[in-house]
């Protein structure tokens, strides 16, 4: 099948938006298109320079036999801004503030689109960092955590406050929580995460940064 250049650079954008900071080879785009690797380069920089100007995301190109282009999404300072205002209001609305100083957040964790917003934020700010992994501690946090990662192109590890049958060998340990100061657990599967991993903690709110700490 004949494809126009428009039609291309439509599927590749596509492609590219759905394979975030994952490197996809330019033989693939090739092979698909039945078309010489110089003009689906030129589709590429169209692409590219598109993105720039509609500040949408960064495309890398690597040259060589194992190169190929990449989609990095970037939240720019003004969206950013208007992000982190909207979340502000949000959770200065008085009817939000539960006994003991908690915050009902539960219409905010399970709104797919601000998360996926706040999770754009969040790795906007550690894309140049060397990350193995996104931890996060069950349950609440699991949904951003998520949104990062798919961001970033990393797996999810999740921290249990108990141990699973399923999760197999683990290693735990005991803190002291930062707001009840009562004893709790952390539970890791040892299959998760390889030792010496580099890993950002991702969590739906920190009150007295007892986890954080034992993490």
């Amino acid at each position: 099948m004949k494809y126009k250049r428009s039609e291309r650079i439509v599927y590749m954008t596509s492609y590219l938006l759905r394979h975030p900071n994952e490197l996809v080879p330019l033989t693939y785009f090739v092979q698909k298109f039945e078309q010489a690797k110089s003009s689906i380069s030129e589709d590429i920089q169209i692409i590219k320079e598109t993105f720039i100007k509609e500040k949408m995301g960064i495309i890398t190109t690597t040259a060589g036999a194992s190169g190929g282009v990449t989609f990095r999404p970037m939240m720019y300072k003004e969206e950013a801004e208007q992000l982190v205002d909207r979340l502000c209001d949000m959770l200065q609305e008085d009817e939000r503030l539960l006994p003991g100083g908690y915050l009902f957040m539960s219409d905010m964790v399970g709104n797919p689109r601000l998360l996926g917003q706040v999770g754009e934020l969040i790795a906007t700010m550690y894309m140049d960092k060397e990350i193995d992994a996104i931890v996060t501690i069950a349950t609440k946090g699991i949904s951003l955590a998520n949104a990062v990662a798919n961001i970033m192109n990393l797996p999810v590890v999740v921290i249990r406050k108990d141990n699973k049958v399923t999760e197999g060998s683990t290693v735990s340990i005991n803190y002291v929580s930062g707001s009840s100061r009562k004893i709790e657990t952390m539970v890791l599967s040892k299959r998760t995460l390889p030792e010496g991993s580099n890993v950002l903690i991702v969590d739906d709110f920190m009150r007295a940064g007892g986890l954080l700490q034992a993490s």
